[in-house]
């Protein structure tokens, strides 16, 4: 069987069907796929967003979507504490499976097709990376789909990429382990990252979602084979144990990959848009993608609807976010680079380092000078520039 569509989007994430939203939207004639048999699950990040992009997003946010306010982040390393409140730490703890539902619904709504349990097995190209037939298959049932335009929504180890030839390299990723927590004491509206020698090079945290769930875990960059291990550290510190308090079941485990530095040079390739953790359109350094990538889904949908429908250039796709988010996505690749590199050290100095470039006590000029001091000058200067905002 073969079917023709205007715009086939490989991912039902939130990249994926903001993408088949926004394009159904436009007028093309649309269809989103995922190999999962079910929209939103499994979950596999913190459920945590910022409220500073709220604002930015092509729709008004549900309340209903809202589960818990978070006023800020608390940084922990040691004996150290740092607290960070307003603007860009404050944020929302979200469902993301009833979020994921949530956008995949309005994308069928506005006309998109939905096929679910459907994998991409193979994509047949003409010169310069121009997708002429898709082969899916449902139930082991194979398909041809003919678009005029794909979108690549389909996550960190994308088959898109993988089938155009460009291998995934993990070595560019860090895994999150991490669960979803009932019977913790935490009763908060902050959420707590911590650093330390339990993760070397990365991080743990608690992000609470109730006055007694939290999504608790490790992501790291390095020596991910050890994850559990550096999970299990991360639990027997004293400060985390009186934040969960010790008797803690398991509701969900929530781990997977997470995009860090990118997979390919660019986001159009011939009538091909990558999307979301695809394309590595997070932001760091809380590696956050749920809201960039509905907002670079929303622009995707829209770009390829306008080429597909209309006969425009599927340039508009990359002008359109760097006009829109230009800001938030420079700063971020800057700071990537800069906490890849610091997280392949183990030394205590870049506990510090790290923690006092993620609050916003040290700028990243700072950085060669930083490395040359010793760990207890560095403790009096956080602790110095923290006392003074």
């Amino acid at each position: 069987m073969t079917i023709e569509c205007d715009v086939l989007v490989v991912g039902a994430g939130p990249a994926g069907s903001s993408a088949a939203w926004a394009a159904a939207k436009g007028g093309a004639k649309t269809i989103f796929i995922d190999k999962k048999k079910e929209v939103g699950v499994p979950v596999q990040c913190a459920e945590g967003i910022g409220s500073y992009l709220i604002s930015h997003l092509p729709f008004k946010m549900p309340k209903d979507q809202l589960l818990w306010k978070i006023d800020g982040i608390s940084f922990n390393v040691d004996d150290i504490t740092i607290e960070r409140k307003g603007g860009m730490w404050s944020g929302y703890a979200i469902n993301r499976e009833k979020f994921d539902k949530w956008l995949a619904d309005n994308a069928v709504k506005a006309g998109a097709k939905l096929l679910l349990d459907t994998e991409l097995i193979d994509v047949e190209t003409r010169e310069g990376y121009h997708v002429s037939t898709v082969r899916v298959k449902t139930n082991n049932v194979e398909t041809e789909i003919k678009p005029k335009v794909v979108i690549a929504a389909d996550g960190v180890d994308s088959t898109v990429l993988n089938l155009l030839g460009f291998e995934v390299d993990l070595e560019k990723t860090g895994y999150v382990y991490s669960f979803e927590l009932s019977g913790v004491k935490v009763n908060s509206n902050l959420d707590y990252m911590f650093f330390g020698d339990f993760a070397p090079g990365g991080y743990g945290y608690i992000f609470p979602l109730s006055n007694n769930r939290a999504n608790v875990g490790v992501a790291a960059l390095f020596k991910k084979d050890s994850i559990k291990e550096f999970y299990d550290n991360f639990l027997e510190l004293p400060e985390v144990n009186n934040l969960l308090g010790g008797e803690n079941l398991i509701i969900k485990e929530k781990e997977g990959l997470v995009p860090f530095l990118p997979q390919t040079e660019k986001w159009h390739y011939g009538n091909i848009l990558f999307v979301g953790d695809a394309a590595n359109q997070n932001l760091k350094p809380f590696v956050e993608g749920f809201l960039p990538g509905i907002l670079c889904g929303d622009i995707a949908g829209q770009s390829a609807a306008e080429y597909a429908v209309h006969g425009k250039g599927l340039e508009s796709y990359v002008k359109t976010i760097e006009e829109k988010c230009k800001n938030f996505f420079e700063y971020s690749d800057v700071l990537t680079k800069i906490l890849y590199e610091t997280g392949k050290k183990t030394e205590k100095t870049y506990h510090l380092i790290r923690v006092g470039i993620v609050s916003d006590l040290f700028s990243l000029e700072e950085l060669n000078h930083l490395k040359t001091l010793d760990y207890s000058i560095l403790k009096k200067i956080i602790l110095k520039r923290y006392k003074k905002q």
